[in-house]
């Protein structure tokens, strides 16, 4: 290029800086894109390739390109010049076709994809529509997540293979069988969105945490209570550099229903309850000693409390301890003779039925505790009064189709308040936690860094 030809193409660089990107600022060097350009288009105008317009502009995909859209090419002097000094056998570079003009390019305007832990989209990279391929890492208690896609107005969406309503969600599940605890699993979801005889597929590859080596951190073992004649087998944690020589904070963590009858190692696979503080613990945060007691029945009326007696019709209330709640805290001086814990420094918590035990236990022994973390439970608002020195946090969801709001969670606010106990309240609203149902926010619940780190601020 002759001096004065780079002079003119250095001057229309500094002047760009105002009025790039603006089309009614356009100047000689710059094209504004029009409906039906594109780069395979633009470029014979100029004498030049579609690569060197993408590679002067930025491009991260020559595809894309829009109406208004200012472009630098070389400017016509420039372009003149060139012609002239290129022998006359020479013949212009091969130009790449692009298969669909910009303008016609089908793609989705949103794609999202959030988990139970309600902590945001999770898909890298974050999403743009010329990127396709996409991946989500889920922590190993996460059974669904939920796809939101959008596109512009005429564009149909699938997922998986299923017609969804264009910006509207889907929830699509991940398997749940014994099988898939401790292991490496993932899943594609696949995304199309579709216009005419035009089509882009994007897909999120959903990467779900093998936690087989958190699993390991804790033993299965039994215990006998004396007291009730129970039977209970129970998970403890111990921290890997456990120093008898040091005091340790306890979680005492009890599960819901639906442990009941499984085997004593899914007290810490189903949820991560127990192996949440395990995980803290093994990462030098909040070091802690975890023992997650199991209330094992095949008795449809057994449980923690009195709930399921309540339910059928056989209780006044359900907020009896049972004796398997009895054996649970005796199981739980037990450990806490046995191995070095700091006692004013003992946490209890649990989700569901073991949100009902979470309480009734408290109840019965106030002076034990040093901070609660129920989740969508209840307590007997006539005797919440003792726990007024017991700060907690407690978790439900407004919509809990089995635990209701109105039922159970709301009458122990009141009491609680009546009673002068200190607590914090996160109530999840309305369909925001989505699968399997409104009843598990304890997924959210336990998934909250900032409870943890609340809960091992508390001491007597």
């Amino acid at each position: 290029m002759k001096k004065r030809g780079m002079k003119q193409w250095t001057a229309l660089a500094l002047a760009s800086l105002m009025v790039l990107g603006t089309a009614s600022s356009a100047l000689a060097g710059q094209y504004v894109v029009q409906k039906g350009d594109y780069l395979s288009k633009i470029a014979p105008k100029y004498n030049t390739t579609w690569r060197v317009l993408a590679e002067k502009n930025d491009l991260k995909n020559p595809n894309l390109i829009y109406p208004n859209q200012v472009l630098w090419v070389p400017d016509v002097e420039t372009t003149q010049q060139a012609t002239e000094q290129k022998p006359a056998e020479q013949k212009p570079a091969e130009q790449k076709p692009v298969e669909v003009p910009a303008e016609e390019k089908v793609a989705l305007t949103q794609l999202q994809v959030d988990d139970i832990t309600l902590k945001g989209n999770g898909i890298a990279p974050s999403f743009d529509p010329a990127v396709t391929k996409y991946s989500m890492e889920v922590q190993s208690d996460i059974y669904s997540v939920k796809v939101t896609a959008a596109a512009a107005e005429g564009v149909s969406i699938t997922v998986d293979g299923t017609a969804v309503e264009n910006g509207a969600s889907t929830v699509v599940k991940l398997p749940d069988d014994y099988e898939h605890y401790g292991v490496d699993y993932s899943q594609d979801i696949v995304i199309v969105a579709t216009k005419g005889d035009q089509s882009t597929t994007y897909t999120v590859t959903v990467k779900r945490v093998n936690a087989a080596s958190v699993y390991a951190l804790f033993q299965a073992k039994e215990y006998v209570d004396e007291e009730t004649g129970v039977t209970m087998p129970y998970e403890l944690y111990l921290p890997s550099n456990y120093d008898v020589s040091k005091e340790y904070p306890i979680v005492f963590a009890l599960h819901g229903s639906g442990q009941r009858s499984q085997s004593v190692d899914m007290v810490i696979k189903r949820y991560e309850m127990a192996t949440v503080w395990a995980k803290d613990s093994e990462a030098g945060v909040r070091q802690c000693i975890v023992l997650a007691p199991q209330c094992a029945t095949k008795e449809e009326s057994e449980n923690w409390t009195s709930l399921m007696e309540y339910r059928n019709g056989t209780a006044e209330n359900a907020f009896e301890m049972s004796k398997y709640s009895v054996a649970a805290y005796n199981l739980l001086q037990k450990v806490m003779e046995e191995y070095s814990v700091d006692k004013d420094r003992v946490y209890m918590t649990g989700l569901s039925a073991g949100g009902f035990a979470t309480y009734a236990i408290a109840i019965a022994h106030p002076d034990t505790f040093a901070a609660l973390v129920p989740v969508c439970g209840g307590a007997d608002p006539q005797k919440v009064s003792v726990l007024k020195h017991i700060p907690m946090w407690i978790f439900h969801a407004a919509d809990d189709p089995q635990v209701k709001a109105e039922e159970f969670l709301y009458p122990t606010l009141k009491a609680l308040d009546q009673a002068g106990v200190t607590h914090k309240d996160t109530i999840y609203p309305a369909d925001a936690v989505f699968a399997p149902s409104a009843h598990f926010s304890w997924t959210a619940a336990y998934a909250n860094e900032d409870m943890r780190a609340w809960l091992f601020e508390q001491s007597k």
